[in-house]
């Protein structure tokens, strides 16, 4: 990206790239990399099979829940 601002005649870019660069995408266009604590997902926000949402983490279902 900074050659490409430097010398924008020889290595153009798209004009929405530098904001894209220095604010990231929209939150409705974000993706989630690598989510972490048992949750999947584009947005991270659902469980692993064998575990739940709880209290706003992904808790693996206890003994009680094995019957």
């Amino acid at each position: 990206f900074s050659r490409g601002a430097a010398v924008p005649l020889t290595h153009p870019t798209a004009p929405q790239i530098p904001t894209w660069v220095s604010e990231g995408p929209s939150e409705e266009a974000a993706v989630c990399v690598n989510c972490q604590n048992n949750s999947v997902g584009e947005r991270c926000d659902g469980c692993r099979p064998g575990f739940f949402l709880l209290d706003g983490a992904c808790t693996k279902y206890g003994p009680s829940c094995e019957a």
